[in-house]
């Protein structure tokens, strides 16, 4: 037990063994752990964006909204995710467009 406090309390000295051995650990660790442990970017979740359009400028028609999205956003690889209809403080319809 007194090792392991020791260990958690971190009381050693510069000039000891065993402080070169956990600093030796420690680097070892860094540079020989496989880098697929911590590369986890299949697990990230797709980025979105918010488009809000006023009902004149929103269609429909998936192809025609796709079109006037890409032109809007300036983002001619963006896809429509989803499209949600709201009213603006003004009561005005207006359409949120999440895009990919």
């Amino acid at each position: 037990m007194g090792v392991f406090k020791r260990a958690v309390l971190w009381d050693y000295g510069r000039e000891t063994s065993i402080y070169v051995i956990f600093c030796l650990l420690i680097v070892a660790f860094i540079f020989l752990t496989p880098r697929s442990w911590f590369d986890k970017r299949e697990k990230l979740a797709t980025q979105t964006s918010r488009l809000i359009v006023k009902a004149e400028d929103f269609s429909p028609d998936r192809a025609t909204l796709e079109r006037r999205v890409r032109e809007l956003s300036g983002n001619p690889s963006a896809v429509v995710v989803e499209t949600r209809e709201k009213k603006n403080a003004r009561g005005e319809t207006v359409y949120e467009i999440e895009i990919r």
